[in-house]
Order: C-alpha cells, then sequence, then structure tokens
C-alpha cells in the first residue's frame, strides 16, 4: 500500500464528515506537509500509532485505513453527526454533572415539542 492509497481514504472518511484535511492535522498534530506528502504518494505511510490514532479519530478500524479490503468503511463512519454537533457534544462533556442535566432535560422537551407540532401539522394534511 502506498501513501496515496491510504491519503485517499482519509479523504473519504474526512469528506463524509464534511471535515478538512486542515482538521485532522490540527486535531492530532500531524504536519500538513505530511498529509501532502502522503496524497503525492512521495511519503510511505504513516507508522503505527500514527495509523491507529488517525483510525480512531476517523472511527473506521486501521485494517481498512490500511489495507482497504472493505470497499467502503463501515457504516458508522458514513452516518458520523457533522463536525459541529460532535465538538457541541465535546463541550457539554466538559461541563459539570448537574449542568449536563439541564442540557439533556432542555433537549428532550424540545424534542417533544417539536414531535407534536409535527403531529398537529400532519393532522391538518389528513
Amino acid at each position: 500500500m502506498t501513501g496515496k492509497e491510504f491519503a485517499e481514504r482519509v479523504d473519504f472518511c474526512l469528506n463524509k464528515r464534511n471535515q478538512t484535511r486542515k482538521a485532522i492535522t490540527v486535531d492530532l498534530g500531524i504536519s500538513s506537509s505530511t498529509m501532502s506528502s502522503w496524497a503525492a504518494g512521495r511519503g510511505s505511510i504513516p507508522n503505527a500509532n500514527v495509523a491507529a490514532q488517525i483510525a480512531e479519530y476517523l472511527d473506521v478500524s486501521l485494517d481498512w485505513l490500511i489495507t482497504g479490503k472493505e470497499k467502503e468503511p463501515p457504516d458508522n463512519a458514513r452516518n458520523l453527526p457533522p463536525p459541529e454537533i460532535i465538538e457541541l457534544a465535546k463541550d457539554i462533556f466538559r461541563l459539570p454533572a448537574e449542568f449536563q442535566e439541564i442540557i439533556i432535560d432542555n433537549v428532550e422537551k424540545y424534542k417533544q415539542m417539536c414531535f407534536k407540532l409535527e403531529r398537529e401539522s400532519t393532522q391538518d394534511i389528513g
């Protein structure tokens, strides 16, 4: 496997998450020149530790990321929440438990309100 094939799989996952290479370089501390080198086929694949960090970051198996044995990564990689939702969740989990409970309670109330409005709007049509 070449660095280019590795970079193509990374790019595939990033595109599914609506992210750019910049996001992964910043979040994992990988230099953009290293990513560019992989993508251009100038470099070998990353060492096992870096490849494992990237696989975990992208929520795909290390095996798929390195070998590409599957046609596509597992379904969970294709159906991840948008990055801004993931960041929001991280922010919420940094809050004290009592604040998290308030947020969860409010989200549940909002969902119920939305479901009620949706039911009422479909009843008006039928």
